[in-house]
């Protein structure tokens, strides 16, 4: 009888815990719409990065004709957001990120790290080669990456 009445007084507690903690997210980030988001680089990635490859995005296929992953790089702390992924036509992605838009009442780490977002491709896609281009914060596209 005493552990029935330990777990129901255990009960409210945790339900006001989850609640405080999950007031904590800021709901005007905007939700990823990636399969996957981590920060660093893929798994699939061998080898250095050198400063030329932290110019643009870094596009991998995960799964050829049906996945990729792509790095983007700045604050650990407030990663480029992928907001959206568009079927231009059967060989051409447009993918939109939100970065500095997204975190807009937040205190950013000034470092500049990599961030993944694995994406699956949309059925529209079925074209190759595969152009990719990236836009932050509505722009133009500020990259385009061509995968064989």
């Amino acid at each position: 009888m005493k552990s029935a009445r330990r777990a129901l007084l255990t009960l409210p507690v945790i339900a006001v815990a989850a609640l405080a903690l999950s007031g904590c997210a800021d709901p005007s980030v905007p939700t990823s719409v990636a399969t996957d988001s981590y920060g660093g680089l893929p798994p699939e990635h061998s080898g250095d990065v050198g400063a030329g490859d932290m110019e643009g995005p870094l596009v991998l296929w995960l799964d050829e004709g049906s996945s990729i992953s792509v790095t983007t790089w700045g604050s650990s702390g407030c990663p480029a957001i992928l907001t959206e992924v568009n079927a231009v036509d059967a060989q051409t992605l447009d993918l939109q990120y939100a970065d500095t838009t997204a975190y807009v009442d937040q205190v950013c780490t000034a470092d500049y790290a990599p961030h993944t977002s694995e994406i699956d491709l949309p059925a529209d896609i079925t074209g190759s080669p595969l152009t990719v281009s990236v836009s932050f914060d509505g722009e133009k596209p500020s990259a385009s990456v061509v995968l064989d």
